[in-house]
């Protein structure tokens, strides 16, 4: 029986978007590769109704000691972030991509107007560092999902239609999540609990600072870009050192395609690491979900009930949302 930290936890639910509602448009990690992406991003936004306005260090980059760089200094970047999270002329928080620097910002973040006046965050890989301190600090319920520039961003049409559809929805109903693949119970079983979660490599990052995730009665998610199987087993070895598998409630692993290799591909020697890592755990434990670094990802909503179903090896394992994600 796994014990769960939801009694003590308020959780914070964004109000739902609606036709003509501002979005801001913020890059808190690396700087744009490509600047057409960003404008194809902003017009299929634009086209559902909404208006889309990128802030003013979002198209920069920063001096940095790596080729990717930073989006500005941190100084600037925080600023962005900061008028995104306080005016509430915006209703959404969109980043542009992932890349590095999220870490950096956390212990600067003031989040009494977030909570006061919530909306939602939209991102993933660097940006899962964001999504689980605002659920740390406030309880904000925010979306792994599509961002408006990455390199993929010509492909993201689909996602981004299912995503806008979510954060639009009548609250009555939870969203439905469809998948574009096939997972796989690894361990059967059902479990239940909130999703949590992100880019494995960012969940370890967490660990041990004042935003790292709770995982007790969790459904923690995973997912990881070019990472070869040994990094990929030596992250899993510290979660599992650090009891925060053993306090979940199930794990569902989505895209961790390996170096030189097509997006959404499935390499056997990491599925043969996630059987050697996971499937003792004595919790349900499903792999290839359609989320992560690959196209039509799904958004999966940090923070929401959720329940794994993979209790027959025959059939694919799937991941259903319990609850509403927004409210009116």
């Amino acid at each position: 029986m796994h014990v769960t930290a939801e009694a003590q936890r308020k959780v914070v639910l964004p109000r739902r978007l609606e036709k003509g509602d501002r979005i801001a448009v913020v890059s808190p990690a690396s700087p744009l590769r490509e600047a057409t992406a960003l404008e194809r991003g902003i017009a299929r936004w634009e086209q559902r109704g909404f208006v889309v306005e990128v802030l003013e260090h979002a198209r920069q980059r920063f001096d940095y000691p790596d080729e990717d760089g930073l989006a500005g200094s941190d100084e600037e970047r925080l600023a962005d972030l900061q008028r995104a999270f306080d005016e509430p002329r915006y209703r959404a928080v969109i980043c542009t991509r992932g890349g590095y620097g999220c870490t950096r910002l956390l212990p600067h973040i003031a989040w009494s107007k977030l909570a006061a006046d919530p909306k939602p965050i939209l991102g993933y890989s660097d940006i899962t560092a964001l999504l689980a301190a605002a659920w740390r600090e406030i309880g904000l319920v925010s979306f792994h999902g599509p961002m408006l520039a990455t390199t993929k961003s010509h492909a993201m049409g689909a996602q981004e239609e299912e995503l806008q559809s979510e954060l639009v929805s009548n609250t009555s109903a939870a969203p439905r999540l469809e998948s574009a693949s096939v997972a796989h119970a690894l361990s059967p079983g059902v479990a239940t609990g909130r999703l949590v979660g992100g880019n494995l490599s960012l969940v370890q990052a967490l660990i041990g600072t004042r935003w790292e995730i709770d995982t007790r009665g969790a459904l923690l998610f995973l997912e990881d870009v070019g990472e070869a199987p040994y990094r990929v087993d030596r992250m899993l070895t510290q979660l599992l050192q650090t009891g925060m598998l053993a306090r979940c409630a199930g794990v569902v692993l989505g895209d961790f395609h390996v170096p030189r290799s097509e997006l959404a591909s499935e390499d056997p020697r990491i599925v043969a690491v996630f059987r050697d890592r996971l499937a003792e755990l004595g919790i349900p434990v499903a792999y290839g979900f359609a989320f992560g670094h690959r196209p039509r990802s799904l958004t999966l909503p940090f923070g929401a009930r959720a329940r794994l179903v993979a209790d027959d090896a025959a059939k694919p394992a799937r991941l259903e949302i319990l609850e509403p994600c927004v409210r009116p």
